[in-house]
C-alpha cells in the first residue's frame, strides 16, 4: 500500500490540535506523520501564508501533492479570503468533534460553483472600474476601494458540519481512495 495512503488513514486518528501561527500543533502533527511514513516534503513552499503547509512528493518524483492542514473550535474550517484549492487535500481537525477528516477541495466546491464565484467578481471589478472613471472619484486624500473575496459557509449544520455532512464518508474516500499506486513508478 502507497505511503501517502497509509499517511492519510493516520491523519483521520489525530485528536484536535490548534494551530496558530505561533503554535501550529495541528501542522507539526501532521508533519510528525510525514516523517512517519517516509515521505519527501516541502514545508510551507509558498511561504508561511500561503497554500499550502506542505507539498509532497509522490514516489515517481514527477508528482506532487499539495496538503493544507486546517484547525477549529468550530465543526467547519474558515477560508477567509481563498476558496479550497481544488486540487489540494485538507486535513481538518475540529475542538467541537476533538476528531480530524480529510477531503479534497474540489469535492466542498464545485467547479461550477467556482465558475460563478469568477464570473460574479468580474462583473463586480467591471463595475469599480466604472465608478473608478467617475472624475469625483479620484480626491486629494488617496481613498480608493478594492473588491476582497470573502467566502463563508451557511445552510446549518446539514451544509457546514464537515463532520456530520452526508458526503464526509465519500469525501474521505476520495482522498484515501485516490489511485496512489500510479505514482509509485
Amino acid at each position: 500500500m502507497p505511503a501517502i495512503r497509509n499517511f492519510l488513514q493516520d491523519c483521520l486518528e489525530l485528536p484536535w490540535q490548534p494551530n496558530s501561527q505561533d503554535n501550529p500543533l495541528h501542522e507539526k502533527q501532521v508533519e510528525e506523520l510525514l516523517i512517519k511514513h517516509g515521505l519527501e516534503y516541502q514545508s510551507q513552499p509558498n511561504g508561511i501564508q500561503n497554500f499550502p503547509d506542505f507539498r509532497v512528493n509522490l514516489p515517481n518524483g514527477k508528482h506532487y501533492v499539495d496538503v493544507e492542514c486546517k484547525s477549529s473550535k468550530k465543526a467547519m474550517p474558515t477560508y477567509n479570503c481563498g476558496l479550497p484549492h481544488s486540487h489540494g487535500i485538507y486535513i481538518f481537525s475540529s475542538s467541537k468533534y476533538n476528531k480530524t477528516t480529510v477531503f479534497r477541495g474540489r469535492d466542498v466546491v464545485s467547479e461550477e460553483k467556482r465558475t460563478l464565484y469568477s464570473a460574479m467578481h468580474s462583473e463586480m471589478n467591471e463595475v469599480l472600474e466604472k465608478y473608478r472613471s467617475e472624475e469625483d472619484w479620484n480626491d486629494d486624500r488617496g481613498f480608493d476601494f478594492f473588491i476582497r473575496n470573502m467566502y463563508t459557509q451557511k445552510g446549518g449544520s446539514q451544509k457546514t458540519d464537515y463532520f456530520l455532512h452526508k458526503d464526509r464518508k465519500q469525501c474521505e474516500d476520495n482522498v484515501i481512495n485516490n489511485d496512489w499506486e500510479k505514482y509509485d513508478a
